[in-house]
């Protein structure tokens, strides 16, 4: 079991909802024992105390699980509920940074400030879940809901849009990445349900943006995240 917190005079500081599920959801009792990541480090402790809590650490070590390249996958919100099996599933494969957006065929509506604040807070929620369950040693940052220009506007050694519309022309995602090199940043675009609109894939031409294909075949928007996630993780694991 792994949670992430803080580590003080040899100690691990968990947040309330994480000593809430230790206890009463996973019944952990003294003497068990569980991981927890600090500034990327990993501390094998032992529960010594339930009340008042008391976890003691037992060893540190370092696990080599995190990719050599970083990964920011930008996608279009979705409807239903579907973006939050990208977040799961993207941390899972390695994502290092989520840029949701909102474009002009994106389904879904925030109109209010407080909508997307409260959708930030579930999305961090589930990346954190997910980053404890895959026993990875960062969790993947969140970016706030950002308008479509705006996520053009992120900087990063490789950039790609994936638009079906020129899949006949666009390189192939496993063809991009070929030369991908330790330590580099790629970023990826990803569209909503309707795609992108005709202003938005120039508006992408314009800064710079190397067309990329998923394939032959259409996929719907959330896995189309999750396709380039795992052949960034792919290609990524394959770096020497």
């Amino acid at each position: 079991m792994r949670f992430f917190g803080e580590i003080k005079n040899n100690k691990a500081i968990l947040g309330d909802g994480d000593l809430h599920h230790l206890f009463n959801v996973m019944r952990r009792k003294v003497g068990d024992q569980i991981d927890v990541v600090y500034a990327g480090d990993t501390y094998k402790c032992e529960i010594t105390s339930v009340k008042p809590t008391s976890i003691d650490v037992i060893e540190v070590y370092q696990d080599d699980v995190e990719l050599p390249t970083n990964l920011i996958l930008a996608f279009a919100l979705l409807k239903g509920g579907h973006d939050e099996l990208v977040y799961m599933k993207g941390t899972e494969l390695g994502v290092n940074a989520f840029a949701p957006f909102l474009s002009r065929r994106t389904i879904i509506e925030l109109p209010k400030e407080k909508d997307k604040e409260k959708k930030l807070e579930r999305a961090e929620k589930i990346v954190k879940g997910a980053s404890e369950q895959s026993r990875r040693t960062v969790v993947p940052e969140v970016f706030p809901i950002s308008t479509y220009k705006n996520i053009l506007k992120i900087e990063a050694d490789h950039k790609f849009f994936a638009y079906e519309n020129e899949s006949h022309t666009a390189i192939g995602m496993k063809e991009a990445l070929k030369d991908l090199k330790k330590g580099e940043t790629t970023l990826v675009v990803i569209g909503p349900e309707g795609g992108f609109s005709p202003e938005e894939v120039e508006l992408a031409k314009d800064a710079g943006f190397t067309f990329i294909s998923l394939g032959k075949r259409i996929l719907r928007a959330e896995t189309a995240s999750i396709f380039a996630a795992s052949v960034h993780s792919v290609l990524a694991e394959e770096i020497e």
